[in-house]
């Protein structure tokens, strides 16, 4: 590395402060001298010119009046004894002519100053003087003034500046020269290079921190270089040879790379190729050199892949096949550099002869791999068909026993009055909710990881989907007497979103479930506000459930979301759970492309959150219809049955189903006829008055899909209404039974409230088929 010598600044700094200092000092103090003193001489010598000229009109009157020449001579001769004289004249007034004159022209050397003065006496004026006197000697005095302030004042200067400049040398100038020494070694690569001096100044500072640039250089140079020691390990040891090949702006190709591999493939030393990769084209077949070439200098044009295919010769002649790989890219210096593979695909291209040499089989094959594709394939499918398959027969026959579970229960505590009965019973109507929430929650990750999750896109308002959860959590937060509370913020109330608000209600419930199951004493909060400035007409709005819980340390937070995982295991047996509900959080979350988070202290409660971007309008919400009575559906359900009697039809082969469907139903005052398969329901709907069908999509004979559609064809069947009622409760089943022609869906295990509450809205005619009039 070549270095400026280390001085070239202080000499700067010296030069242009002795020009800077010394030059102005000079200049100004030689231009104030040269202006006041030439003025103060040039006064100087008009004075003593004018002192002359009185002395001699003060003297010369009396000997001019009597013609003493001699003693006027000897008048003149005083004044010409000055120097600086040059001439001097005394005439007679009465005669016109010089009465005494003395001229020394040699003392004429600069430039003359004249004086004239009348000679008086009395009032009369007898003669006339004139004296010339010369300025060289003052000139040459002021010169003698400015060279004296010259050499005093740049004396003065030049010392102080020396020793200015000794002071920088040695406080600053000498530790920089030895810090770029030591920089200089860091560049080098001199790690073991050390500071001599210690300071406690900002020099020593900088010394410390080049130290310490030092150490963390040594460390990562330690550690680039046992990871290239790595990647050269890989290189040698990888099947094929490693390469970077570059192309000069002049056109020669050389190896800026290339492993050891390189000798076994065409007999050649990787230090031999980095000069020149001249020997490596020579090694390939002269029939394929021209297309290597070329097919190298096209990817160099257009910076694409080099995939070429060529032959080389081993040591005893035989052919060697290689397959060339690499990828182009641009250097500063205009370079085009390849990093790639060399990979011998000998075998390969054999095995391409010998399938050449077989080709008459050729159709035969492609045959018979398309068939064994076309098999493939179809297990793929018949796979994907026996999942689907199984998810939804276990969904049908784990909820056709729920259903009976539940309904029975539901029955059993409707007419038993026994406290200790009632007791039992609910916890058998716990143990059954629990179960099934399981299932829904395994059924729910099936959904979202097979992408059948379909997201809705509705206005709605905050406040709805917050009194609702608060609604649905009441019960069970009454039952540990803990509060729930709401809390908006202001500028949400009454704004109209656009999103999913049914999946929105799903993480909400699931938080708020968890923050009631979790807390013994206290409080459980929903809160939204917005969790930042809008962007465009979308608002990020953040969803809270806080909790006055038992909290989660902080170790755990972050295996909450993952699948299958709580934060602590014991939990599980102290509270229940599968691990899947913040799981399945937290997809929903991905979907609606939002996040999930925690914020907890152990001991101090909780608060899950997850935020969305929500689109903001100006659409209004579609009203909800408001409840008829603040009683039980099954009230309400009742009261109509007693206005207008109504029959419906069942049609459901399972007979403890049947059971409990019939005394659920019975319950309100409606009367149920039972049909066991869908041939039957499609019989007595054509012989009898019925006001609704339920319908059951897995029955013998046929199924409520075909007998839901003979019943549209038939002409009473046309504005009936037709609800299914099934154990699967995947998406594409309620959309079978929707394009089928039935007109709702009624999950099984049926709860209660939500099966009375459904039959009210059909048979009141709050809803209708759509086919025809209102049921």
């Amino acid at each position: 590395m070549s270095r400026k010598p280390s001085s070239s600044l202080f000499a700067a700094l010296a030069l242009g402060a002795s020009i800077g200092l010394l030059l102005p000092a000079l200049i100004v103090g030689g231009l104030f001298i040269g202006l006041r003193e030439s003025r103060v001489a040039e006064q100087a010598l008009q004075r003593d010119l004018d002192a002359k000229l009185d002395v001699l009109a003060s003297s010369l009157p009396e000997l001019l009046w009597n013609l003493d020449a001699v003693a006027a001579r000897e008048v003149v001769s005083a004044i010409v004894k000055s120097p600086e004289v040059v001439r001097v004249s005394v005439s007679d007034a009465s005669q016109g002519l010089p009465f005494i004159e003395s001229h020394l022209p040699e003392r004429r050397l600069g430039h003359t100053l004249t004086g004239e003065r009348d000679i008086l006496r009395g009032a009369t004026r007898i003669g006339h003087i004139q004296i010339e006197i010369d300025d060289h000697l003052s000139t040459a005095a002021v010169l003698r003034q400015r060279w004296l302030y010259g050499a005093t004042v740049g004396g003065q200067l030049l010392v102080s500046l020396a020793l200015v400049l000794w002071l920088l040398n040695s406080r600053l100038f000498r530790p920089l020269r030895e810090l770029g020494g030591f920089a200089n070694d860091l560049a080098e690569g001199r790690f073991n290079a050390k500071l001599q001096h210690r300071r406690d100044d900002e020099i020593g500072l900088l010394g410390g921190h080049l130290e310490h640039m030092r150490d963390a250089l040594q460390q990562q140079f330690d550690a680039q270089r046992a990871l290239i020691e790595r990647l050269r390990g890989m290189a040698e040891t990888a099947p094929g040879v490693v390469f970077q090949l570059r192309l000069a702006v002049n056109g020669e190709f050389s190896f800026a790379y290339v492993s050891e591999a390189v000798r076994e493939f065409f007999l050649l030393g990787s230090a031999e190729l980095g000069r020149s990769a001249a020997p490596w084209f020579e090694r390939i077949h002269a029939d394929d050199r021209a297309h290597v070439r070329e097919s190298l200098l096209a990817s160099a044009r257009n910076l694409s892949p080099w995939q070429q295919e060529f032959r080389t010769l081993k040591a005893d002649g035989a052919e060697r096949w290689i397959y060339g790989n690499a990828i182009a890219q641009r250097e500063a210096d205009g370079s085009v550099l390849w990093h790639g593979f060399l990979t011998d695909i000998s075998r390969q291209r054999r095995d391409a002869l010998e399938l050449e040499r077989y080709r008459h089989h050729l159709e035969e094959l492609v045959e018979a791999r398309t068939a064994e594709l076309a098999e493939a394939t179809q297990a793929a499918q018949a796979a994907s068909l026996a999942k689907s398959a199984f998810l939804a027969n276990m969904s049908h026959e784990i909820r056709t026993p729920m259903n009976a579970i539940i309904g029975l229960t539901y029955l059993a505590q409707s007419d038993t009055v026994e406290p200790e009965q009632q007791q039992r019973l609910q916890k058998v109507a716990n143990a059954a909710e629990h179960l099934l929430s399981v299932i829904n929650n395994v059924l729910d990750f099936s959904k979202i990881e097979a992408g059948k999750v379909h997201l809705e896109r509705r206005p709605f308002t905050v406040e709805e989907v917050l009194d609702n959860i608060a609604n649905m959590t009441a019960q069970s937060a009454a039952a540990k007497r803990l509060r729930v509370e709401t809390d908006i913020a202001p500028a949400l109330r009454g704004l109209h979103l656009v999103g999913d608000p049914q999946r929105i209600s799903e993480l909400l419930l699931n938080f708020a479930g968890n923050a009631v199951k979790f807390t013994e004493q206290g409080f459980v909060r929903l809160a939204v506000r917005l969790d930042g400035p809008a962007s465009g007409d979308r608002l990020p709005v953040r969803f809270e459930v806080h909790d006055s819980g038992i909290g989660i340390a902080a170790e755990a937070q972050g295996r909450l979301f993952r699948d299958f995982e709580q934060a602590d295991s014991s939990t599980t047996r102290r509270y229940g759970g599968t691990g899947l509900g913040l799981a399945i959080c937290r997809r929903l979350a991905e979907l609606m492309g939002g996040q999930v988070g925690v914020d907890s202290t152990l001991g101090q409660g909780s608060c899950f959150w997850f935020s969305l971007a929500l689109e903001a309008t100006t659409a209004p919400v579609p009203a909800q219809a408001p409840s008829p009575r603040p009683h039980s559906a099954r009230e309400r359900l009742a009261e109509l049955a007693q206005q207008q009697p109504r029959k419906i039809l069942l049609a459901e082969d399972n007979p403890v189903n049947q059971e409990v469907a019939v005394a659920l139903i019975g319950s309100a005052g409606l009367q149920v006829d039972v049909a066991a398969d869908g041939q039957q329901a499609v019989d007595m709907v054509q012989g009898d008055d019925y006001a609704l069908v339920l319908m059951d999509v897995q029955m013998p004979v046929m199924d409520g899909l075909d007998a839901t559609r003979a019943i549209r064809r038939l002409p009473q069947g046309a504005a009936l209404p037709i609800l299914a009622m099934t154990a699967n409760a995947f998406d594409e089943e309620r959309q079978r039974c929707l394009d089928a022609g039935m007109d709702d869906h009624v999950a099984k295990p049926v709860v209660a409230e939500q099966l009375f509450a459904t039959l009210h809205q059909w048979l009141s005619g709050e809803r209708t088929t759509g086919r025809g009039a209102a049921a």
